[in-house]
């Protein structure tokens, strides 16, 4: 039996992106692959984005208004994912791109693993001055289904899960039944959260091409506006997972939490702001070494703690 073509509605969230919108959505139309719909969700933009996105003059768009503007994105991603007439849901921020064969990566990595849940393919962080690509571990170097244990073995190996935002479709129906993105429950973090609970359910096709660019330096980054400094939303969904996973899956679980925890200390020990995670929240005794991280992340004084943190960054450059 052949596997329908997948249907893919691509949602955007908008929010002060002028000077970039156009483009963004100008890569989904010119896909090998076409699109069944775009929806925009703008988030109380007041830079004109929303204009030019009302001004384009093509069916497959449809812009929504969010009621309660919020950060993140991840209510704007809520809508659209409800709204959607689509079978798969691919993502797409308003200041990033697709190469032409994205859509189509996509497609090929669904009729390969008809089975799956989420399909996503490498890409490429730009700044301003230089680009590089995805980190991945060596079992992704070529095209893979990965289980969920796979998934996460994958995410520990580089310390950077294998899937982003900008590069990936989810089935709808898989999005709906994992619960969506955690809006209110979290500023950061949560799209990582809802890809844990999506490959918990079925597994993920993964395909090494790259055929996304994740900008890191255009306006408004939500990431360079917001502060966390508590547990990561991802901490108490692995601590679900757990109660009900194998022991092979609970040890992986574990260490990733351990790990994302480690991020949010380092990140703090640059910011003026404590941490608010204790010990309990760690996996312990494994995360014995996070552990004096998050010691020195919540109680060292700010000024030792950013001096600590420039010079670990020196070191490193020097390296």
């Amino acid at each position: 039996m052949t596997t329908p073509s997948p249907r893919f509605s691509v949602v955007m969230p908008l929010f002060n992106k002028a000077s970039h919108v156009r483009a963004s959505i100008d890569s989904v139309f010119a896909q090998a692959h076409a699109p069944h719909e775009v929806i925009v969700v703008d988030n109380g933009s007041t830079d004109g984005g929303r204009g030019i996105v009302a001004a384009i003059a093509d069916p497959r768009i449809r812009l929504l208004d969010l009621a309660r503007p919020g950060p993140g994105g991840y209510a704007g991603r809520n809508m659209g994912i409800e709204a959607a007439t689509g079978d798969w849901i691919a993502f797409l921020d308003a200041d990033d791109l697709w190469a032409p064969n994205h859509l189509a990566s996509l497609a090929t990595c669904i009729a390969d693993a008809p089975e799956v849940h989420a399909a996503a393919t490498r890409f490429d962080h730009v700044f301003d001055t230089r680009s590089q690509p995805q980190k991945i571990a060596p079992a992704l170097h070529a095209p893979v289904t990965l289980d969920l244990a796979g998934f996460l073995s994958a995410w520990l190996a580089v310390r950077e899960c294998p899937m982003w935002t900008g590069a990936i479709a989810i089935r709808r129906d898989a999005l709906i039944a994992a619960g969506l993105f955690p809006d209110g429950r979290a500023v950061r973090g949560g799209d990582k959260d809802l890809w844990l609970r999506v490959v918990a359910r079925g597994p993920l096709r993964y395909d090494p091409t790259p055929s996304a660019t994740f900008h890191r330096d255009s306006e408004n980054k939500v990431s360079k506006s917001t502060t966390t400094l508590g547990v990561p939303c991802l901490v108490e969904t692995a601590h679900r997972l757990m109660r009900m996973a194998p022991a092979h899956e609970v040890a992986l679980l574990r260490r990733l939490v351990n790990q994302e925890i480690a991020h949010y200390a380092r990140y703090a020990m640059k910011t003026p702001g404590r941490i608010d995670i204790g010990l309990g929240d760690l996996c312990l005794p494994e995360g014995w070494r996070t552990a004096g991280l998050v010691l020195a992340a919540r109680h060292l004084p700010a000024g030792l703690r950013q001096g600590g943190h420039a010079l670990r960054n020196r070191l490193l450059a020097r390296a």
